[in-house]
């Protein structure tokens, strides 16, 4: 497992992202919107990211997903 530094940017890798019929074909080209990423600092409630930049498509359905120093 992997630590995140409190107040650090980073762009974090997630997926992956596969076809939900057949549970393999990666999924390439989902819209992943800021409202679509939602955090949890702490245990405290989840809440959108503080980054306005979505997820995008990395390669065999990973997604960058930036986060700022608020997130």
């Amino acid at each position: 497992m992997d630590f995140i530094k409190q107040s650090t940017a980073v762009t974090i890798k997630l997926g992956p992202f596969v076809d939900a019929t057949d549970g393999f074909t990666a999924e390439t080209a989902l819209t992943i919107s800021q409202a679509d990423i939602r955090l949890s600092k702490n245990g405290a409630a989840f809440a959108q990211t503080n980054n306005a930049t979505g997820a995008t498509h990395d390669e065999n359905g990973w997604y960058c997903v930036p986060l700022d120093t608020t997130d």
